[in-house]
């Protein structure tokens, strides 16, 4: 358990300012590049046991940004400016980068990078490595992905690398609307509730203290008078930001950076508005209820029954689910994996208390369920979740360490999923 315990600590014990400024990357919340696993050893199971079953949900690799507007709106802002001769030196240099970046990205919206596509073969690599004896033979695969593309282009990578790994795997895949209530959720009620009007004002409040952006605008163009009068500074950083923490997902990232242009405490500030929206639209937050995690309650029903089911089988195999972050965070709220279900209305101690997007859902992020047992009549089954391949606790005791009882498991995550919707049919 002290083991596992100092991992956990170790990876909180540096502040968000203090990674950011080490690397600037962390900084862009859900466009950070998937980092790879930093725990190398997991911790070896409990005598007699070995793993049989994995459950998985994984979000998609690497991307560009989904709209042309991302890219369009700061660039056509700057190219204004430089046609009334209102742009610095840097500025001028910075609507070339734009435009480089633009037209990388053109019609690719939304689209799978090639970055995301080795993601996920890394992430099937190591899975197979780390796991072998569920690959064994003619092991049963059955990967569902969401019907976007890129989700699907992410689940195909991992799958042509686990047929090079293991060519004698049954694998079944597919991508239907017929999966979308439980891989990609959409529950209007709770939707409406996330950013209602008294959330907004409060969220907006926050953001607002966080909000400086004279350096910048002083750095890019000639004319104060001009910036006042015609540049809405906010909607320009905002957009700034957001393309150059996408750059590192691209290929563009071997010769372009925008990062150049902030400030390690206007990464931060930029990075603080961005983790508190997340926080509050898909957390725990009691500003609007604490129950935006339960948006996810079908997927997570799904995985517990599918485990009850495959758990009886002699060689059960792998499920693999490819959805988005939209979906992994609130998921890995419902669960509280490592605290992150967290319920405050305080958004400024946010980063204080552990809770940093980034470590929850950066590209390519995913949660994985490893089950253990000593063979096909043990009982007494045993599950360590793995999030983005590091091992990671639960709110329930643990048996080893890393390990906890499935049937700890179950039943408390059934009781919090059959609360809320006892709760939800009073009203």
């Amino acid at each position: 358990m002290a083991a596992l315990v100092a991992f956990v600590v170790s990876l909180q014990a540096q502040t968000v300012r203090d990674e950011i400024r080490k690397n600037i990357r962390c900084s862009a919340s859900n466009y950070m590049a998937y980092p790879n696993p930093v725990q190398h050893e997991l911790t070896p199971a409990p005598k007699g046991k070995q793993p049989f079953y994995i459950s998985h949900y994984g979000r998609h690799g690497s991307r560009y940004h989904n709209k042309p507007d991302t890219y369009d709106i700061p660039y056509l802002m700057l190219a204004k400016a430089d046609s009334l001769g209102k742009l610095t030196r840097l500025g001028r240099d910075v609507l070339h980068r734009l435009d480089v970046i633009r037209k990388d990205a053109y019609e690719r919206w939304g689209e799978l990078t090639d970055l995301g596509a080795s993601q996920h073969r890394n992430i099937m690599r190591r899975m197979v490595e780390r796991f072998p004896e569920v690959f064994e033979g003619w092991a049963s695969i059955d990967a569902r992905s969401t019907t976007m593309t890129r989700c699907i282009l992410s689940m195909e990578n991992a799958m042509l690398q686990l047929s090079k790994m293991r060519p004698g795997v049954n694998i079944h895949h597919n991508a239907t609307h017929r999966d979308m209530y439980y891989l990609n959720q959409q529950d209007r009620q709770l939707f409406a509730m996330k950013m209602d009007s008294a959330t907004k004002v409060r969220y907006d409040a926050f953001a607002q203290k966080h909000e400086n952006n004279d350096r910048l605008m002083h750095e890019l163009f000639n004319d104060s008078a001009y910036v006042r009068q015609h540049v809405d500074a906010g909607r320009l950083n905002y957009h700034l930001f957001k393309v150059a923490s996408n750059i590192q997902s691209t290929d563009v990232r071997k010769n372009i950076t925008l990062y150049d242009l902030f400030t390690d405490d206007e990464a931060y500030n930029n990075w603080k508005k961005e983790n508190a929206w997340w926080y509050v639209c898909f957390g725990g937050s009691s500003i609007n209820g604490s129950l935006q995690p339960y948006t996810q309650r079908n997927l997570l029903r799904r995985i517990i029954e599918q485990a009850d089911s495959c758990i009886r089988l002699e060689k059960p195999g792998v499920q693999l689910r490819y959805g988005h972050e939209t979906v992994l965070l609130p998921l890995v709220c419902l669960l509280d994996v490592n605290g992150y279900g967290l319920a405050t209305d305080n958004l400024e101690s946010l980063d204080k208390k552990g809770w940093a997007n980034y470590k929850i859902f950066p590209m390519a992020a995913n949660l994985q369920l490893i089950f253990y047992r000593k063979n096909a009549q043990d009982d007494d089954v045993l599950v360590k979740v793995l999030l983005n391949e590091n091992e990671a606790t639960l709110p329930l005791k643990r048996v080893e360490e890393a390990y906890y009882h499935w049937k700890d498991f179950r039943d408390y995550y059934l009781l919090k999923l059959d609360a809320y919707e006892q709760l939800i049919s009073k009203e």
